[in-house]
């Protein structure tokens, strides 16, 4: 939604210094014992910092780590300190490069190597002028590189140990000179990321240290990214946010051949886990890049064990690589990518006390050495942390040319000959929203996809496709992602431990159909086919002509087919333009638009220049009549004033709010003051999901937070409050589990239906069939049939009077997308309805019809019930008059 394209990343080389680090040669590699100190003057981090990373209750500000990381790079000539971007709140986004200065000094050529040796059609041409085998060219090719080594902390910001940490593993790189530092610096080029979310390194580390002496709570009670919280690892096929993107181009800039993400986990986890994954595996991931993966995360199991480390699993805990939002984007490029995932401690740096041994175990294949102590500390975590950085460092540094060949050549040459999923994926020129499309094309095109239109109709799989339609074929470097992408998932039932075992369910959701989320017709072509194409360069929204002006009763009129709408609406109200929405179907220019059409007067000046910028942005059409139809309308409330109530710490909310923020939605997070008299401050209120009773008449102690939290304190009659402003004539829309809330709160009809025993019943987040009626309000503008988001949602059986705007149809299997069982049992079952209450008004939406804003063709409804029920009914012959 308004997103636009994002500039290449700005590469900005710090000139400031100041940094160091103590020698910590028993941590990591054994075999490497110090033999002297290359730099002078680099401070260790207790000179620097005043204490030792992972002392009791200290923990380094991210400012510091930065004039850490410069200080090294201004006295080193094997580090480079770069700012690349900057982030959502815009503090710096800093790497630190780190490699002997030869293959710094000529890291270009470096990765121009690495780059070629990725794009398998370069390398055929190569190595047809050099007049040798292809294989053999990419074995020489890869002689004259080095493989790039990327490490990341924190994108989890209350995962804290892990910059700490990487500070330890900069200085010991910096400073120490053994075989073991000479190997790595030599052979790999260090990419290191000290936190993926700086963000959340401010918020979370200022108000720890901010609050230390006090009776306030140590951990930041608030979402710790500003939109997504702890969903910012949830980002990774829509890639919405600004660090999303910055990573993004990180790896397509630098190819690294393996990536070490650095996590935590709850205190009762095992001490350090790292893979071998678990299953399910996606059939669209190359297998080197997997067994790359998995080797990767052995390794380091080897190397904690011989170091004593104990407590150290396997395998049994994470099965990430079935859907896109949790594999990412790299594993595609040939990036093989692990994690560590580390026990926390008590109040993110003081020690964790149990009266029993934390991890009672007796030794297994996946755990050869339990944990066999009552505490866990900070200091661990980061020597944990230090020691698996070290063991992933020397696998790929102790054989750099295999890893280049293998990730980067190989894995990439299979790509592009994979046959896994069909010919192509066609996408019809004639698209219901011109809009999703939009969204779509340019999500391809940022993931430097292949993406061709044609120039005349053609025929594929016995189908006509007209004239500038878009074809993706799925061989290609990026075929394997777009397929993982477009895809009908179907969840593989050989995701067990063994052939009597149970499913073992996904880590995360089922599904990731890009097109099906945003509302997008495409057809999977599984036969060759002709086409005269010409390759796409750069997606811009379809170019709309706007029609002439319709004299000063006539009215602009747009179709409610697209979840673009919602950005035209906000633009007119931001203008302070008048709008108005049909309750029926209109004909204009010889096309039928469906209820809920927009229709603006033309008479208003600044319509047209408001329409005609809003049309390039989105790329929806606008139609013009002389004459207003002769409609009963809503007519939406000027400047209609939206309400989002969130709470502390509510990730949902946080979606909402980026979305409301790129479309422009004239809100505010309603805060605690606020319940006092809803209705003199809104219009509309929106429950995100999540929300519950406790969430609004309890929310956070202020007793326990500092003043700036007062906002989420709880409102005891809160309740009430909401009760009285929907009465009073404001209207509310509640969405997933909020709308328990609202039908509690409300007294609604409703009551839910959906199973809660898993065993006879689960969709744990797929795509289910869905049926809408849109002659509701609600869902004006949505198609007869589209699927929707459903994770073990409400689903509900109305029993009173209410506009139920769209049903489960009565059917044995509602699957669509993904994994599901049992769902007849929400079969005629209501999802989103809409009901009177008092002399306002109030939609429910059961399923979470906004999950981390995947659902776009959804976010119709939310745009109808935020306007249309604030809005102020209007007969025809009123309209009419209106127009003069």
């Amino acid at each position: 939604m308004r997103l636009r394209h994002v500039a290449s990343v700005a590469i900005v080389t710090a000139m400031v210094g100041l940094v160091a680090v103590p020698v910590q040669a028993q941590v990591g590699e054994r075999v490497a014992a110090q033999t002297g100190v290359k730099v002078k003057g680099v401070p260790t981090p207790k000179e620097f910092f005043g204490f030792e990373m992972g002392d009791e209750g200290k923990l380094a500000d991210f400012n510091s780590v930065k004039r850490y990381l410069k200080l090294v790079a201004d006295r080193s000539e094997e580090a480079e300190y770069q700012v690349v971007d900057k982030t959502t709140l815009g503090n710096d986004y800093p790497i630190l490069l780190m490699s002997n200065k030869h293959n710094l000094k000529r890291i270009d050529q470096v990765l121009d190597i690495n780059k070629r040796l990725s794009d398998p059609r370069v390398m055929k041409a190569e190595a047809k002028r050099a007049g040798i085998a292809v294989d053999e060219y990419a074995r020489q090719l890869a002689a004259k590189s080095v493989p790039v080594y990327y490490i990341e902390a924190t994108i989890h910001s209350t995962e804290v140990g892990a910059t700490q940490s990487l500070v330890n593993v900069v200085h010991r790189m910096a400073t120490e000179n053994s075989d073991y530092t000479r190997q790595v610096l030599d052979n790999v080029i260090l990419l290191i990321v000290p936190s993926q979310n700086p963000d959340g390194q401010h918020l979370v580390i200022d108000h720890f240290n901010k609050t230390a002496g006090t009776g306030y709570d140590r951990i930041y009670p608030d979402l710790y990214h500003h939109y997504t919280g702890h969903d910012d690892n949830r980002d990774w096929f829509m890639m919405t946010q600004k660090e999303s993107q910055t990573r993004v181009r990180l790896e397509q800039k630098y190819r690294p051949v393996a990536q070490h993400y650095m996590h935590q986990a709850g205190a009762t986890s095992p001490r350090i886990w790292s893979p071998p994954w678990d299953e399910p595996m996606s059939d669209t991931l190359d297998p080197i890049v997997v067994s790359a993966s998995n080797s990767l995360g052995m390794q380091t199991q080897r190397d904690l064990v011989a170091e004593g480390r104990k407590g150290s699993k396997w395998n049994d805990a994470y099965g990430i690589l079935w859907n896109a939002d949790v594999i990412g984007y790299s594993p595609f490029l040939g990036t093989s990518t692990w994690l560590t995932e580390i026990a926390s401690v008590r109040d993110l740096a003081y020690t964790y006390t149990s009266d029993k041994i934390l991890e009672p175990a007796d030794n297994t294949l996946r755990s050869v050495l339990p944990y066999d102590s009552k505490t866990w500390t900070l200091k661990q975590i980061v020597e944990y942390g230090a020691a698996a950085a070290y063991s992933g460092m020397k696998t790929v540094s102790s054989d750099p040319k295999s890893w280049l060949y293998n990730n980067l050549y190989l894995s990439n040459r299979n790509s592009e000959n994979w046959t896994g999923g069909p010919y192509a994926y066609v996408v019809p020129a004639d698209q219901r929203d011109p809009y999703a499309l939009y969204d779509m094309l340019k999500l391809f095109d940022f993931g430097q996809a292949e993406i061709d239109r044609a120039t005349r109709s053609f025929t594929a799989g016995d189908k006509k496709y007209p004239e500038g339609s878009y074809i993706l074929k799925t061989s290609q470097p990026m075929g394997r992602w777009i397929d993982q992408l477009l895809r009908i998932d179907e969840y593989p039932d050989s995701a067990r431990k063994c052939v009597q075992c149970p499913l073992i369910m996904p880590y995360s959701e089922t599904t990731d159909n890009l097109a099906l989320l945003l509302g997008v017709d495409v057809d999977a072509v599984t036969t060759p086919f002709e086409a005269a194409t010409t390759r796409v360069r750069g997606v811009e929204p379809v170019q709309q002509r706007m029609p002439g002006h319709p004299g000063q009763r006539g009215a602009y009129v747009l179709s409610p087919t697209s979840y673009g709408l919602g950005q035209v609406i906000a633009d007119l109200q931001d203008a302070g333009v008048s709008a108005y929405r049909a309750k029926a179907a209109v004909t204009v220019e010889g096309r039928k638009l469906p209820a809920g059409a927009l229709l603006v007067p033309s008479k208003d000046s600044k319509a047209r220049q408001v329409l005609t910028k809003a049309s390039q942005e989105t790329g929806l059409p606008v139609y013009a009549t002389s004459a207003v139809p002769k409609v009963d309308a809503v007519k939406l409330k000027d400047d209609t004033r939206v309400g989002l109530i969130r709470g502390a710490n509510n990730m949902p909310g946080g979606w909402m709010m980026w979305m409301f923020d790129q479309i422009g939605v004239n809100y505010q997070v309603v805060s605690a003051d606020d319940y006092a008299d809803l209705g003199a401050k809104y219009d509309t209120i929106v429950l995100a999901p999540g929300i519950s009773a406790n969430s609004i008449t309890r929310g956070l102690d202020p007793a326990k937070n500092p003043p700036e939290f007062a906002w989420a304190r709880g409102v005891p009659d809160g309740l009430e409050k909401l009760q009285q402003f929907v009465k009073s004539g404001g209207n509310l829309v509640a969405l997933g589990s909020a709308s328990g809330t609202a039908a509690t709160s409300l007294g609604l009809p409703v009551q839910n239906v959906t199973p809660t025993d898993r065993a006879a019943f689960n969709a744990p987040g797929a795509l289910l069939k869905q049926h809408y009626d849109a002659d509701v309000p609600a869902v004006w503008g949505m198609p007869e049939s589209w699927p929707t988001w459903f994770n073990n949602d409400a689903a509900f059986k109305v029993t009173g009077d209410a506009q139920i705007a769209s049903t489960y149809p009565e059917e044995e299997n509602l699957l669509v997308s993904g994994y599901a069982h049992g769902t007849s049992a929400i079969g005629g079952a209501a999802n989103i309805a809409t009901f009177d209450v008092g002399e306002g008004e109030a939609t429910i939406a059961g399923g979470h019809i906004t999950f981390r804003t995947w659902p776009r063709a959804s976010w119709t409804v939310v745009t109808n019930a935020m306007y249309n029920g604030a809005g102020e009914d209007v007969e025809a012959d009123q309209l009419v008059k209106l127009f003069r």
